[in-house]
């Protein structure tokens, strides 16, 4: 209610979360589905650390670990290592389910979609990868980077700032609102790898919220 004042100041929200929170907070709520919404300071943070923090921190593992390693950009498809196979097809499978969602003017859904794979990426993907970093490994790098520049362009219009932030320090381009749309067929597909692969990542996270529960 305006006359109310039952809801954040938007200033204060840019202020402390920045634009793009509130646009998340905004784009992924089922308002857009017809739905209620109450706008609310937790709502917005929590939107924060499910999506923009975790592609964040994705970015900064590879920046730090690219920088020690001088490592130069080098996209390619190539790897056979499983995890690199996988995120690989995860991404192309992410890509192409965004693409018909804001096709389709679904940014929830879209929005989902982002989220869920950012959480992927950092807590699946670069956690079990991160000896490879630490040696070196240039196929992990590669992968990496192939995967954060491709998926920052999906996340541009769900998320423009943070996305060019990103994308400025990943590529030194000039900015990701002037790229296209990449073609998820250039990666590599395999729908079994990322079913099965998928389906151990939930077991895992299952037990280990089972586990802290026990203490």
């Amino acid at each position: 209610s305006k006359s109310l004042r039952n809801y954040p100041d938007v200033n204060e929200v840019f202020d402390r979360d920045g634009s793009d929170a509130m646009r998340w907070f905004l784009m992924s709520s089922p308002i857009l589905r017809g739905g209620n919404i109450a706008v609310t300071e937790q709502g917005i943070r929590e939107g924060v650390r499910q999506a923009l923090l975790p592609l964040w921190n994705s970015y900064y593992f590879f920046a730090l670990y690219a920088n020690a390693a001088g490592y130069e950009a080098s996209p390619s498809h190539a790897s056979t290592q499983l995890l690199d196979r996988y995120i690989m097809a995860k991404s192309a499978e992410v890509i192409e389910l965004m693409q018909d969602d804001l096709d389709n003017f679904d940014s929830f859904q879209a929005s989902a979609r982002l989220r869920d794979f950012a959480e992927v990426l950092t807590n699946w993907y670069i956690r079990r990868s991160r000896d490879r970093f630490w040696e070196g490994d240039k196929d992990a790098f590669d992968t990496l980077y192939t995967v954060l520049e491709a998926v920052l362009r999906a996340a541009a219009p769900l998320i423009p700032i943070v996305s060019e932030e990103m994308w400025r320090g990943l590529t030194g381009g000039r900015s990701v609102h002037l790229t296209s749309w990449r073609d998820a067929g250039e990666f590599p597909k395999d729908s079994e790898l990322v079913r099965d692969m998928d389906e151990s990542g939930k077991q895992l996270r299952s037990h280990c919220h089972f586990a802290r529960q026990l203490g």
